[in-house]
């Protein structure tokens, strides 16, 4: 899966998009990552967001969104040829809606690669409850 592709394959919104800034600067907290980093030249990572996709288009994607904020959605599958790469434990990515918005921090938690399909299992990062965790 490129990064400007969803898991069916459409077109999301690219790394530069000021709305997926926007979230990442609210959601990084969460992972670990503080301002320090930034001023002492941490990680990448820390500075540019994610990659982002969307499940579907319309209601498929929005319903898809609730889901996993209420997590009862943890699991997405798709062709193993709609990879580049294969996703890894740890790697993360923002879920967008289906007006491009950017709706949920998610970390790969486990990656099953079957041979046609590889089925990949997350958790929710951000949003949560609660404030977010100090970290400088």
């Amino acid at each position: 899966m490129s990064e400007d592709q969803g898991y069916d394959g459409t077109e999301v919104a690219s790394d530069g998009d000021d709305r997926l800034s926007a979230f990442w600067q609210a959601a990084r907290g969460h992972v670990g990552f503080g301002k320090m980093e930034t001023i002492v030249g941490g990680a990448p990572l820390d500075v540019v967001p994610p990659p982002s996709f969307s499940y579907g288009e319309g209601t498929e994607a929005d319903a898809a969104v609730a889901e996993i904020l209420a997590g009862s959605r943890t699991t997405g599958s798709s062709p193993r040829t709609d990879y580049d790469e294969l996703p890894r434990v740890g790697d993360l990515a923002i879920v967008l809606d289906s007006a491009g918005e950017p709706r949920a921090l998610i970390r790969t938690t486990d990656v099953a690669d079957t041979g046609d399909t590889v089925t990949e299992t997350y958790e929710l990062v951000y949003p949560t409850t609660g404030p977010t965790p100090a970290v400088d």
